[in-house]
Formats: structure tokens, sequence, C-alpha cells
């Protein structure tokens, strides 16, 4: 059986770089959607849209030499919709609706064909969203509930808030995605059954970001999900478990990843609000000009429904991570509204926001302080981390350490954490190691280009 394809051109739309086509567009979806399904083409061209809808068993295809430009203003987009649930979770993840493609309940459906789509950089300027969410503006694409779902060979390029979202989504497939955008990259929440590969990713936040909110008005788990096959650079956390962590993560496998230029953590993965993380593998990773390759953290947070425990992390295998220098400036793309206002588009590794005072110094930091934040692996006394397993690993760290302080604070309650929640320097230049109930280090080599003073593991509290 051959798709019938409706070309969003027979439904008015004009490709001439500046009509708004978000009403003719989304007529074709419609009317693919009452047909039974569908293509709904692009032609070559330049249009502009704001939201539209997506209907089940219906394909958005934008071809090669065709590009989809954000509406230029934030007003543009849907609103807002409402909620009527506890909203535990930031509220990027809470509301689908201002986004360019939007999905809820839907089956059987795709955006895919070579094409471009650039939001613009098209901020939410008067702050209308509120003071949590900082100006951000529209998704690209948001789905909630959805099944059968394929995302594929596209440009994304100046998302203004998170880029590929989706949420309680069921046998997702993202491949072939290049994109360069403000704040997260490509982000499963309490999703299952999701494949993604062949991607490169620059993001301004995380690059790709697993999270479990209690966006779905219930807990829920992201669960059986594979990845592979990608470039990522971030000026957050390049790989991330978090910090959405109300439900859990389970069976998950992410190889063959190439992360560079990466301003706070190569691999992070975390729970603070009481998830249950069990069965993480992370293999073939290598990392460039990374700041801190690793962090594996239990907090306090428990930002979520009241009575929840504090949350687990067992049974992860971190294998063959090679991180390395050279640690030079590099470009970026900014990491929020103020630092694009700000023309914030370069970046020093020794230079890193608000961890360059957290150890109490006002002093800025620059190529030869002493700058790099110590990879950590820490669970907390009342839950240990379980069964973690670190094997083959070479770090080549820039060092320079002198003086440290030797004794490490317990874990303060921090709305936001970080590898550097326990302080930015810490007594091990490779990895500090604390509240661990079953560790396996096995061919572990840590280097650093400038000589250091620190030993390089430190074990507390660990069997």
């Amino acid at each position: 059986m051959i798709d019938m394809i409706y070309n969003v051109n027979d439904f008015g739309a004009i490709a001439d770089e500046k009509t708004l086509n978000t009403q003719a567009v989304q007529k074709a979806i419609d009317e693919c959607s009452a047909n039974g399904g569908g293509i709904v083409r692009f032609d070559r061209g330049v249009y502009v849209l704001s939201t539209v809808f997506l209907k089940s068993n219906v394909s958005v295809e934008i071809p090669e030499e065709t590009e989809i430009l954000g509406a230029e203003s934030y007003y543009d987009y849907a609103q807002e919709e409402k909620v009527y649930y506890p909203i535990y979770q930031d509220s990027s993840h809470t509301y689908f609706h201002p986004s360019m493609f939007v999905g809820i309940d839907c089956e059987n459906i795709k955006i895919t064909g070579g094409g471009k789509i650039d939001m613009r950089s098209v901020w939410d300027e008067d702050g209308v969203r509120g003071e949590a969410i900082k100006h951000r503006g529209a998704k690209c694409i948001a789905l909630k509930n959805c099944k059968n779902v394929e995302i594929s060979n596209l440009g994304i390029y100046n998302a203004t808030d998170l880029a590929v979202y989706f949420a309680g989504c069921k046998n997702v497939d993202i491949y072939g995605l290049k994109m360069r955008v403000y704040i997260d990259g490509i982000s499963p929440d309490n999703s299952k059954n999701v494949n993604i590969h062949d991607c490169e990713v620059e993001a301004g936040d995380d690059a790709i970001v697993f999270k479990s909110s209690y966006t779905l008005n219930r807990l829920d788990i992201c669960k059986d999900i594979r990845v592979w096959n990608c470039k990522l650079k971030s000026r957050c956390c390049a790989v991330k478990f978090g910090t959405e962590t109300n439900g859990g993560f389970e069976n998950i496998e992410i190889e063959n990843i190439k992360i560079r230029e990466t301003r706070i953590t190569g691999i992070a993965i975390e729970s603070v609000d009481g998830a249950v993380i069990d069965g993480i593998t992370i293999k073939n990773i290598t990392m460039s000009n990374v700041n801190a390759p690793l962090f594996i953290h239990i907090g306090r947070r428990m930002r979520g429904p009241v009575g929840r425990e504090i949350g687990k992390i067992k049974n992860v295998l971190l294998e063959n991570i090679t991180a390395e220098g050279p640690y030079e400036p590099y470009e970026v793309i900014a990491w929020n509204y103020f630092a694009y206002k700000a023309n914030d588009f370069y970046q020093e590794p020794w230079a890193f926001g608000i961890a360059e005072s957290f150890d109490d110094t006002n002093e800025k930091n620059t190529a030869e302080s002493d700058w790099q934040m110590t990879s950590n692996v820490c669970g907390l006394k009342e839950s240990p981390l379980e069964n973690i397993v670190l094997r083959n690993v070479h770090l080549k760290l820039d060092g320079g350490v002198k003086d440290y302080k030797k004794e490490v604070p317990e874990e303060p309650i921090c709305d936001y954490p970080e590898v550097y929640v326990y302080g930015r320097i810490l007594p091990a230049k490779g990895i500090y190691f604390r509240h661990i109930k079953g560790l396996m280090i096995d061919n572990i080599k840590v280097e650093t280009y400038r000589p250091d003073a620190r030993e390089d593991f430190v074990f507390c509290n660990v069997n």
C-alpha cells in the first residue's frame, strides 16, 4: 500500500521565508489524519512555522533543500496548556504546547526527510512564562504518551527550550540528527524501548539527558534504551541522568560515543529525587577537553511526592573510557538567554560559572590555576552506591594541584547538584569514591599534564 501524500502547498503554504504557514500545515495534517494517514510533505524551499499538532498515522516529511524557520515571535507559538496536577518538575518538562511540533497521545508518527529546522533563537523576551523558566522560548519537538515514533535525518538548530523532548513514549527511534541548540538536545523522559544513534549534538545545556519526572502525573521510569554512535559537545553535561529523577532508570546501554569540549561533566548519573537507577552500561567512550569526566551521585533534594525514600544507584558498568586534553578554549553556543544576550560564545575550560567560587574563593581562574573539578563516585551513608564497576579507564587530566583539603564534607541538601557539590578540588586527582557497597576497579590509569600532589584515588567507606 502506497501512502497518500499531502503537499502543504496544496493547503496554502508558501515557501517565501516570511509567510507564517501554521494554519496551512495544520490543515494538511488534519486532512491526512482524517483520511487514515499518510505523508504530509513540504516542497523544497524555506517555510515559516509556529505550532502544529501531530496526529496518529501521519508522517511529516521535510526533504533535503527544505528549511523550516521558527516564527519570529514567541507569541506566535501555542500558549502553555493548563495543568491540573502537582508540578514538581521544571517548567520545561511540564508544558508541551509551546513547541513547533507537538504530539499528544499519537501513534505511528514520523518527522524525517533530510531537511533543516532552524528555530531562529527566538526567546520569551518578555518573560511571560515566569522566572522559573528564565526566558526560554519554544521547543522544537515535544511528544507526550506517543507510540511508534521516528525522528530522523534532520538538522535542528537554535532551539531555545528543550529541542527534542518526549515523555511517556514507547518505541522511539531517533537517528541521523545534527543539532546545535541552546538548551538540552535529546531528552527521553519516562520513555521505553528507545533507540538513539548516529546523531551529532551540540548543546548549550545537556546533550543527551535522561529524565524521570512527574510530568505524567505519576511515577514512572525510563527503561530499555540504547544509545550508540553519537558525537556530543555540551556547555554542561554530555551524557546525563537527571536532574529530574522522581521515578527511575533501568536497562540502559550507551556505547561508542565521542565527547568533546564539554564544560562540566562528560558522564553524569544522578538520583536526587528518589529515583532507583538499576542497570546502566556505558562503554567505548572517548572524551577530549572535558572538565570532569565522571560523576555518579545520590543526593537528597527530594523534589517530588511526599514520602518518597532516598534513591538508589546500582549495577553500573563503565568500560573502555578515555579522557584527555588538550585543555584549550573553544567556540560554544550560549547556554541560556542571558549568555545569549551577552554574546557568550567562547569557553575557557578553567572558567565555568558558579563552580569557580564554590571553594569560597573569589579568584578568577586562569590556565595556570587549580581549575579542573574532580570526578567523584559517591553515594550517601544511608544509601550507598551498589555494584559499581569501572574497567579499562584512562584519564589524562590537567593536574597542577599542590595544596588541597584532605577532608570532604558530607553532601549538603541543594537545589541543583553538579560534580562540584562536595567542593571543586577533592583529595584525589583521578576519582574520589565514597559510600559504595561493592566497587570493582580494573585497569584504571590516571595521568596529569602538570605535576599533581594528590593520590590517583581516594576511598571513603567503600567495600
